[in-house]
């Protein structure tokens, strides 16, 4: 019986049960008002015929006996009417006159018998005081029983005809609308039998068939619905289980069909993310138990709940202690205590704190604790998570040491460094700095300025880099300039910058300046002894030399005696052309000697560098064609125009003279078969800076020669040189503040460049020398 019990209970929850009596029960209501209906309306017609044919069978009788009535034949109506009466569908006939007494009956009793006006019979017409001259067919019908079974009674009046009362046999007054009336009884017997055959073929043509839909929804259901539903929810159960392995297989393209499909989509994503949730558990679990930091849990006393593998392993038999009692070895509560801030205002506290390791030894530690919470939002516990930062602490000691030592080295160079930071002020800025430039530091750093600091050329680079723009360096090394400090002075200085990078990006830059001032004059009386020097070992290596001109010159005068005493020209000739080669000779070492040993500073003035070249070029062009040599001019015609040029006309004319009669000399000495020519070239760049250049392709130099070239008294002319040309070059040009280069190949030629600064550099290097005398 329990067993029946747990089944109904179960077949009571089943959704195909209630689906199928639900289905069953609207069917059911639906046959029931469809039986009733159609019953009601064939029961409706059958009656409606019966009346119609009780209706015809009334006009029948009165027809039938209307000539027996005409001729008063009472004998033949009274038997029209009791044979009438034996019919079987016939219960009961009688006529009736105006005084409601029976004339006619199929039942002899009731003839002679009056009835009472408000008899059942009576009562369709005398429902009044007045009878009706009419009454309509429905008033005229009415049923009762009789001997047990229905019975339709139909009243039908007969009226006074014209050939009533015209008849011959009895006169009726013409004013009686109604003579008499007919009531019949005709028997319901078979019509309640064919009704109750009807609702019977009815009532079972509606169960059958109310049978068959409902088994056919049963078997629908129960396949379509009941089976898929089963599977969807021992699928569902599995799923609840922690099994995921079933798949539905429920191929129907309706909307279950479409539930499986959902469901098995829904089973593929909670199988995924269970996988990634228990995954993630036992990552957050591994993560808990092996990261190597300490993990704990503290209850609102502040004991140690639960802790991770990390600290159980460096603080064995921690668990139901304080936590002040494990890491700070305290009695009490921190006054700081984050952990009590989590309790009391539930949200993520952290802190740096220092503490002692079970060891005893110092340690760091960065620790946060977070609160664990309930579904009502009360902080149960908090979760405390401390990091060992020892390691880092070091290394920020270890970085403040070398910051502390950098800042001492930057602050006590004997050089001046100045730095900017990623926005293009300056930021550092040493006491050398300080020193050189003569600004006091509060008023310097943070300043962005840099004109007043760093060269023209590294505050383009500067510019260039913040700007992203690639300038091609990132950095000037050893370069020579002035620099303008407080009081207005221009100071020599060595200069070094560098653009700082960081991962590709300017983070800055930094300038380091050598005050050449001291350099400079050291430099000055070097280049004063050395020139003395020069002077000595020149009077002493050309000692011979000047004795072979003295003698070359006595020799030119007693040729010149001669030819007078002999009045010789040709021999005069001779002999004076020997005077004036010593003399030149001589004279040209003397010049030499002179330029080298004198300090001599440059007179700059405005010059037009091409119009230098030429006057050179010029000088030597008559001498040139005379050895077949072509003086060829490249010219910059924009020189001078953008940038004014200043130099020393007198100093650079002597340098381009000196390297053109050179390059004559080498064309001149080169035994080649070619044309041999000389190229002079003047340049200027868009810094203002300006190039001489003189080429030859004459006999060119060794590697020897040009290892030798600017030492004293070398020369490739042998005895036709003094080998002071090239040093008083270089020295005039370094005087200018420029620089000598040469390129040279033996047996193609060689290419001799000066290139000297700027305008304005010319006029800083001329005050910074001035000042350079003053300093010293």
């Amino acid at each position: 019986m329990e067993r029946l019990k747990q089944k109904w209970a179960a077949l009571s929850k089943s959704l195909g049960f209630r689906m199928a009596l639900s289905v069953g029960f609207i069917v059911l209501s639906t046959y029931i008002l469809l039986i009733y209906f159609v019953l009601d309306i064939q029961q409706d017609f059958y009656f409606e015929q019966m009346i119609r044919e009780a209706e015809r069978f009334s006009t029948a009788v009165i027809n039938a006996t209307n000539h027996s009535m005409l001729q008063d034949d009472r004998e033949t109506t009274l038997g029209i009417i009791t044979n009438i009466g034996k019919l079987k569908e016939v219960s009961d006939i009688r006529i009736y006159d105006h005084e409601g007494m029976v004339r006619f009956s199929g039942r002899s009793a009731e003839v002679g018998s009056k009835v009472d006006k408000k008899a059942e019979a009576c009562f369709v017409c005398h429902s009044e005081d007045k009878p009706f001259s009419e009454a309509v067919t429905d008033k005229r019908t009415r049923v009762y029983s009789h001997d047990g079974h229905r019975v339709l009674g139909m009243i039908t009046p007969i009226y006074n005809k014209t050939s009533c009362y015209t008849a011959p046999c009895h006169v009726h007054p013409e004013d009686h609308k109604i003579l008499g009336v007919l009531d019949t009884g005709m028997s319901l017997k078979g019509f309640d039998s064919h009704i109750r055959s009807l609702v019977l073929r009815t009532v079972v043509v509606a169960v059958g068939t109310f049978g068959a839909v409902l088994f056919t929804i049963i078997l629908y259901i129960a396949f379509r619905v009941h089976r898929p539903v089963s599977q969807l929810r021992d699928a569902a159960m599995k799923i609840a289980m922690g099994e995921f392995s079933e798949k539905l297989h429920i191929q129907t393209q309706d909307q279950i069909g479409e539930c499986a499909w959902a469901f098995n989509i829904m089973r593929d994503q909670i199988r995924r993310r269970t996988h990634e949730l228990v995954r993630s558990r036992e990552q957050y679990k591994l993560l808990f138990e092996q990261v190597p930091c300490f993990i704990c849990v503290i209850d609102k006393n502040f004991e140690i709940v639960r802790q991770n593998s990390y600290m159980r392993a460096l603080f064995k038999g921690t668990v139901g202690m304080k936590c002040y009692e494990v890491f700070k070895k305290r009695s009490g509560k921190c006054e700081d205590c984050h952990v009590d801030v989590t309790f009391r205002k539930g949200e993520v506290s952290g802190k740096e704190h220092c503490g002692l390791k079970v060891t005893g030894e110092e340690a760091n530690y960065l620790s946060y604790t977070s609160p664990i919470v309930n579904d009502k939002g009360e902080v149960l516990y908090a979760m405390l998570i401390a990091v060992d930062i020892g390691d880092r602490v070091r290394l920020q000691r270890a970085l403040q040491a070398s910051q502390d030592f950098q800042t001492n080295l930057i602050e006590n160079s004997i050089h001046g460094i100045v730095a900017t930071d990623d926005q293009g002020r300056i930021n550092i800025y040493n006491i050398a700095a300080e020193n050189l430039f003569g600004y006091p530091a509060q008023e310097v750093i943070g300043d962005a300025d840099l004109e007043k600091y760093f060269p023209k050329q590294f505050i383009e680079m500067i510019l260039a880099a913040h700007l992203g723009q690639k300038s091609g360096a990132d950095r000037l090394v050893a370069q020579e300039t002035v620099i303008a400090v407080k009081q207005g002075e221009p100071v020599p200085v060595r200069f070094s910058g560098f653009i700082l990078l960081d991962k590709g990006k300017t983070a800055g830059a930094v300038g380091f300046f050598q005050d050449l001032r001291t350099f400079k004059q050291l430099e000055r009386e070097k280049q004063a002894s050395d020139r003395l020097a020069v002077v000595g070992q020149t009077v002493a290596g050309l000692a011979h030399g000047i004795k072979n001109i003295l003698t070359g010159l006595e020799g030119g005068i007693f040729v010149l005696e001669t030819a007078l005493e002999d009045k010789d020209d040709q021999l005069l000739q001779r002999g004076w052309k020997m005077v004036q080669n010593n003399i030149g000779r001589i004279s040209a070492l003397v010049k030499d000697l002179l330029s080298y040993s004198r300090e001599r500073a440059p007179q700059y003035e405005e010059t037009d560098p091409n119009l230098l070249a030429e006057e050179v070029c010029a000088l030597f062009d008559v001498k040139a064609r005379e050895k077949s040599i072509v003086i060829e001019r490249q010219f910059d015609p924009d020189a001078g125009r953008m940038f004014k040029i200043f130099l020393d006309q007198r100093g650079i004319h002597a340098c381009l003279s000196n390297l053109v009669a050179n390059a004559m000399d080498a064309c001149e000495i080169d035994t080649k078969d070619v044309a041999h020519r000389i190229v002079v070239r003047t340049e200027q760049d868009m810094e203002g800076n300006l190039l001489f250049q003189v080429s030859d392709n004459g006999i060119g130099m060794s590697e020897a020669t040009k290892r030798k070239l600017f030492a004293s008294f070398y020369s490739t002319k042998g005895s036709r040189g003094t080998g002071l040309g090239l040093m008083v070059t270089s020295k005039i040009v370094m005087e200018h503040g420029g620089q000598i280069t040469f390129d040279s190949e033996e047996g193609v030629g060689s290419t001799f460049s000066i290139v000297l600064p700027s305008a304005e550099f010319a006029k800083n290097l001329d005050h910074a020398k001035r000042a350079a005398k003053g300093f010293a």
